[in-house]
Parts: structure tokens; C-alpha cells; sequence
């Protein structure tokens, strides 16, 4: 009886001190990457926002300045055009990368898990291969 109650206990203690002792690296890197992902797009969309704004004010800033003749209004639009511009054109690869990222964080591997087994002499830890699927289904801010 006492036996049997010791090897209760000491089954218990190696699943909890498996479960909460350790983290997954797999994990862990699939939350980075999601991290990651967010704050790349999150400067992505405020690049092309701002440049797509810088561009349309630079338009009618270097109109306005054609009508005008002002050579500071007409100066001033076309720097806001080719900063617009730029901002925009390069929020586009950023966006692309935020994507390449958010596919790493949910991705399809092949892993080699391990399987706690009770045998008569005690507790054997056995491995096999196994297919992991990790999908985050919130998003971090």
C-alpha cells in the first residue's frame, strides 16, 4: 500500500515539475515572432498612412503654389511629395515582412515529443515522432 502511494506521489510530482518547470523553445519562438509581426505592422500601416497623406497635401500644396507663383509653397509641396512617396514605397516591403513573420508564428512542424510510460520498475520516458501545429489565435499589443 505504501508502495503504491509513494510511486502515486512521485508520478504526480514529475508531471507537474514537466509541466510547469519547463517552456517550450518552439513556443517561445513562435511568440516573438508573432511580436514581431505586430509591431512591424503596426509601423507599416502608420508609414503608408502618413506617406500617403505627406502625398496627397504635397499635390495640392505644389498646385495651390503653380496657380500662385509662390516659390515656398511650391518648394515645400515637392519636398512633402518625395518624402510622401518614399514613406510610401518603403512601408510596402515592411508590410510584406510583417506577413513572412505572422507565417513563422503559425507554422506546420515535424518534432520529436516524448511520452511518459509507468512500467513495473518505475516511470519511462519514451520518444516518437509527432507533428506539431501552432496557430495564435490572440493578438499582442
Amino acid at each position: 500500500m505504501n508502495k503504491k502511494i509513494i510511486l502515486f506521489l512521485l508520478a504526480g510530482f514529475l508531471c507537474t515539475a514537466k509541466i510547469f518547470g519547463q517552456t517550450n523553445p518552439e513556443r517561445v519562438l513562435a511568440e516573438e515572432y508573432l511580436k514581431q509581426s505586430e509591431k512591424q505592422k503596426k509601423t507599416g500601416l502608420i508609414m503608408l498612412g502618413s506617406g500617403i497623406g505627406a502625398t496627397i497635401l504635397g499635390t495640392a500644396m505644389f498646385g495651390a503654389a503653380w496657380g500662385s507663383g509662390s516659390e515656398f509653397l511650391g518648394a515645400a509641396g515637392v519636398t512633402l511629395l518625395t518624402a510622401g512617396t518614399i514613406s510610401t514605397l518603403v512601408s510596402i516591403p515592411v508590410i510584406v515582412s510583417s506577413a513572412s513573420k505572422g507565417k513563422k508564428a503559425g507554422k506546420l512542424s515535424l518534432v520529436a515529443a516524448n511520452a511518459s510510460q509507468a512500467t513495473s520498475s518505475g516511470i519511462s520516458l519514451g520518444y516518437y515522432p509527432a507533428l506539431s501545429f501552432s496557430l495564435p489565435l490572440t493578438q499582442t499589443r
